[in-house]
């Protein structure tokens, strides 16, 4: 499944994306590819490209996650997108 997650509230861009560089290993257990970047207002945008949402969700949920992000972020919307391919 590939998805367009849209992140609210983040407050400081420099520190959400490095906690999602650190975070790479992770997502590539989850998704064969995953981009992100600042929109506006204090948000962010991020495709993921075949996503197993299970696996996805159990990291996202993690008490760990929460704390490294909570401080950072706000409230997550998830998109299902049809039809695109991930970048060559």
């Amino acid at each position: 499944m590939n998805l367009l997650v849209v992140v609210n509230g983040v407050s400081d861009y420099s520190a959400w994306r490095q906690i999602f560089d650190e975070d790479a290993a992770e997502h590539a257990k989850f998704s064969s590819s995953m981009i992100a970047g600042p929109v506006d207002n204090g948000q962010v945008a991020i495709v993921g490209y075949d996503v197993d949402m299970g696996a996805m969700g159990a990291f996202m949920g993690t008490p760990e996650f929460a704390d490294r992000t909570s401080a950072i972020q706000g409230e997550v919307t998830i998109y299902e997108l049809s039809e695109i391919a991930p970048p060559a």
